[in-house]
């Protein structure tokens, strides 16, 4: 009796770890039905999106007449996973890429409802899914690639080359061989980098400013220089507090001065300038300005005068005559 019930825990413990633990889970049907069952057996994966969330149960026939719904699957999927299928979800039948092995392709629809516990989901044959594929587009892009696997294949181009033959290879190694020179180079103690990079020099054109600025607070802060000893000395606030005050009233003194207290001296020079204008303006309107009687008469008195000069150089017995009485 013993040994039975060890055997039955056993045998419990094993199909608990063939089963992966979801023996025990809740578990909701869904119904799937397929033209044929080549390569779908029970205990198929299911899954959605890729992700495993049941197994296929049995696979038995319709009985119906349609060809395209021949097999009737039986879908374990696990309660907690149903909220991954939406109602307007299809399936259809995979191949793993590597075993070989079948398995049932759930692709997530949109509708925002989830499908209920012993529903049918839509099969998607192979063929409506070739359907949405441009092939003429595929076959372009075939030629393309066949294409670009020949031009390699011959040497052409920036790949070609490199895999074919061994210059590119060679511009490579020898540019990175620069770069390493160039960056051993910069690094070298006789270089400017270098020099930077190993030596404190930049360290201490950064540092010595700070230092200069700490010495000169230190000695301002003990009292040396003028500005420490006017911040020791009240001596010194003193004097410039009174030169400031002596200064604040020469500038009250002046500004208390008849020309800045009242407009009367401005209005005195306003006036006589005014005078001095309507002098000149008198003047401008004399008859000496005003008309050019004046000018021609010392004009032609000029002229007469140039006339008897000349003559009188010329013939002075001229006007040297005397009269007998």
């Amino acid at each position: 009796m013993v040994i039975a019930v060890a055997a039955a825990a056993i045998l419990g413990v094993l199909v608990y770890l063939l089963t992966g633990g979801t023996i025990f889970v809740e578990k909701a049907t869904l119904y799937l039905y397929i033209p044929d069952a080549t390569g779908i057996e029970a205990g198929s994966a299911v899954r959605v999106n890729g992700i495993g969330v049941g197994k296929v149960d049995r696979v038995a026939l319709s009985g119906s007449d349609q060809l395209d719904r021949t097999i009737r699957l039986v879908l374990k999927i696990e309660r907690e996973n149903m909220r991954d299928i939406p109602a307007d979800s299809t399936a259809q039948i995979s191949t793993e890429g590597v075993t070989g092995d079948k398995y049932v392709d759930v692709t997530q629809g949109t509708n925002p409802a989830r499908i209920p516990a012993g529903a049918e989901i839509t099969y998607r044959s192979a063929p409506e899914l070739l359907k949405t594929i441009d092939v003429q587009q595929f076959t372009k892009q075939l030629r393309l690639a066949d294409a670009t696997l020949t031009n390699i294949e011959q040497g052409r181009g920036f790949v070609g080359q490199f895999v074919i033959g061994t210059e590119m290879y060679d511009q490579t190694r020898k540019a990175l061989q620069d770069i390493e020179r160039e960056f051993r180079q910069g690094v070298s103690v006789t270089g400017s980098a270098g020099h930077i990079l190993r030596t404190d020099e930049l360290y201490r054109q950064m540092r010595d400013p700070f230092v200069n600025l700490d010495q000169k607070l230190e000695r301002i802060q003990s009292g040396q220089g003028p500005m420490g000893q006017l911040l020791r000395d009240d001596k010194k606030y003193a004097q410039l507090q009174d030169q400031a005050g002596r200064l604040r009233k020469s500038i009250a003194d002046l500004r208390a001065q008849p020309l800045f207290t009242s407009d009367q001296l401005y209005v005195s020079w306003t006036g006589e300038i005014a005078s001095l204008a309507g002098r000149v303006d008198q003047i401008n309107s004399g008859p000496m300005f005003s008309n050019s009687m004046i000018y021609d008469n010392v004009n032609g008195f000029l002229h007469e005068m140039r006339t008897t000069i000349h003559e009188f150089r010329t013939d002075p017995q001229k006007f040297l005559r005397f009269g007998m009485f």
